[in-house]
Formats: C-alpha cells, sequence, structure tokens
C-alpha cells in the first residue's frame, strides 16, 4: 500500500505565492494515485489552495525548529512521505525529518543548502548533481526541465505546436504579489506602442497596488485587466498572445509550454539561475535584473524584439517546443513511487 503525502509550504505576500502553486501543480501529478495533505501556516495565503484539498494548520507556538518533532509526534514515518517545498527548509530542517525515519522530497531552487533529502527536484536548467552540496550520498537528482512541475493544462499544451503571426497581443503578469508593481512599469512603457492591438495583464490574487488603474484609463479600450484567473483561462488568454514579459519563476515554464515570445528577467535571488538558463537555451530574451529597469527599458527592449527577424523568433518557439515534452509527471511520478 503507498504512504500517504505532506505537502509542507507557506504562501503569503512576504514569501510569495509560487511554492504553493508549485505544490498545487505537483498534487494534480500525483493525487490519481497517493492521499495527501498539505500543511502550512496560519499566515499563508489559505484562498488560493482548493477547498476540494485536506488542509492542516501548523500551531502559532511551534517554530521552525520545533516543526519537525511536531511533525514526527503527529504522523508516522511509516504511513507518510513529506515533499517541502521553500527556502527555510534548510539542511537542519532535512536532516531533523530523515533522522526521524521519513522519506523526504526537496524542491529548490537555489542550490545552496546540504541535500539530505532521498529526491532533490530542481527544475532549473543547466544544473548537474555536482551543483549541490551533498548532505548524503543516497539522495536522487531531479534536474532541469525535464522536471518542470507544470499544471495539467500546461502538460498538455506542450505537446501542441504554436504558429507565430504578427506580434499584436502580449501578456503581462508578475505573480501572485509583485511587491515591486513591476506590471505597472512595464505597462507604462509599453502602452503607447502601436503594434499592441490588445495588453492582456494578469494580476495575482494579493496583487493590491492602485496605480495601475490610472494608467489603464491612458488607454482602456484594449488594455484587460483579470486577477486571479484559474489555470483555464491563464492557457486560453496566453494562446492568444505573442509576447510575454514575465519575470524568471513558475509562470516562465508556463509561457514557455505554451509557447511565445518571451521577455524575462528577476527580481529576487531565487530566480537567477532559472533565468541564467532559459536564456543559455535560448527560450527567453533576457532583460536581467527587473529591480534596476525603468518603464523606458521595457520599451526599448520591446521594440528591439518586434524589429527581430521572423527566423530569430521562430528559433525561440522551436527551442521551447524541443525543451518542454509533456513528460514530466511520468517522471515525477515514478520518482515518487521509488521512496512510496
Amino acid at each position: 500500500m503507498s504512504k500517504k503525502i505532506i505537502f509542507r509550504v507557506d504562501g503569503n505576500s512576504n514569501l510569495g505565492l509560487g511554492h504553493i502553486f508549485r505544490c498545487i501543480a505537483l498534487v494534480e501529478m500525483l493525487k490519481k494515485k497517493y492521499d495527501f495533505f498539505f500543511l502550512t501556516r496560519t499566515d499563508s495565503e489559505l484562498k488560493v489552495i482548493s477547498k476540494h484539498y485536506n488542509l492542516i494548520l501548523i500551531p502559532i507556538s511551534i517554530n521552525i525548529c520545533d516543526e519537525p518533532e511536531w511533525i514526527n509526534e503527529k504522523y508516522s514515518h511509516n504511513e507518510y512521505i513529506i515533499i517541502i517545498d521553500g527556502y527555510k527548509f534548510n539542511s537542519e530542517y532535512q536532516k531533523n525529518l530523515k533522522d526521524k525515519g521519513f522519506g523526504l522530497v526537496f524542491i529548490d531552487d537555489l542550490a545552496e543548502e546540504k541535500i539530505f533529502a532521498d529526491i532533490l527536484i530542481n527544475h532549473s536548467p543547466n544544473l548537474s548533481s555536482k551543483d549541490f552540496l551533498k548532505g548524503s550520498n543516497k539522495t536522487k537528482y531531479a534536474l532541469g526541465l525535464k522536471y518542470a512541475i507544470l499544471r495539467p493544462g500546461f502538460l498538455n499544451a506542450t505537446k501542441k505546436l504554436k504558429k507565430l503571426k504578427n506580434i499584436n497581443e502580449i501578456f503581462i503578469c508578475f505573480g501572485g504579489v509583485d511587491n515591486l508593481d513591476l506590471t505597472n512599469i512595464v505597462l507604462e512603457g509599453i502602452i503607447d506602442i502601436l503594434s499592441f492591438k490588445k495588453i492582456n495583464i494578469v494580476l495575482g490574487a494579493s496583487y493590491s497596488h492602485k496605480k495601475i488603474f490610472n494608467t489603464v484609463k491612458k488607454r482602456t479600450k484594449d488594455i484587460f485587466i483579470y486577477k486571479n484567473i484559474d489555470e483555464k483561462k491563464m492557457i486560453y488568454l496566453m494562446n492568444k498572445c505573442q509576447l510575454a514579459i514575465v519575470p524568471s519563476s513558475t509562470i516562465l515554464y508556463e509561457i514557455c509550454s505554451v509557447k511565445m515570445l518571451v521577455l524575462s528577467g528577476y527580481y529576487v535571488d531565487n530566480q537567477i539561475k532559472i533565468n541564467t538558463g532559459f536564456e543559455l537555451k535560448k527560450l527567453i530574451y533576457n532583460i536581467g535584473d527587473l529591480r534596476k529597469l525603468q518603464s523606458n527599458d521595457f520599451k526599448l527592449k520591446v521594440n528591439e524584439i518586434i524589429s527581430d527577424t521572423n527566423k530569430n523568433h521562430l528559433s525561440y518557439i522551436n527551442n521551447q517546443n524541443n525543451s518542454f515534452d509533456g513528460k514530466q509527471s511520468e517522471r515525477i511520478n515514478k520518482l515518487i513511487s521509488s521512496i512510496c
């Protein structure tokens, strides 16, 4: 009988929501075979977790150092494995859970901690096991785009070809929070580019800025704002567009699975390896550190992309098509079954 899965993950306006969304994608890959529940903190953005998922909250009195002991007291390692996704789940946290006998999967972006987990998944391109500090020689490394953690609709999208026509619709999204309001900075830069007949903006569940709505008033008839939309609607919007401006986070994987020209950069350090890897594989146009850019920087770069040759445009689409094969779910299920 297979073990059950505990997804230990947090997400809020400070941490961002990417870790939660990534675990939700994993649930969709694994739920047909495994029972599971989410284990999270009370300050997490709970509304983004489906009401159909079992959810358990960690008491406020339990700090991160005490968590492994608290988990061990409540749940048996003979019955559960644990999947952890977050930067606070450091080497000590991993080792404590392993010492208590739990099968452990660590979802990573940084390649900075000693790894004690049974399985490490890091879907940044161009990494090898040599890039990680080894705490255990038994760790299995699941690395690169072959293990990209995508929701079902995006896995299906990888199998479809997309032809690039005129660049007349653009997609803009900066995740669930967007503390820097990069969405509005980008919009102010590209709003007067005449090539765009429609500008589609997706805001996350925790987006709270107001300035963007004044910006939109300058050109209301062809700017469309959506907030916290579901997977199906997201894919529909992406399919309509030929160019996207997104950070090098989970949404970049989703964009490239649908396939379009992408301008991407980073605004937190955990996105740097992803950003560099996608650029090296020639999957994106890279704009670098988003924290240093003004609206006019985006205007200049987007105009440069539009004026690029069709041959170069096509090469980016072909590279995306060759990098995502839609078999990630099969590979990840095989990994999980090895410790269940």
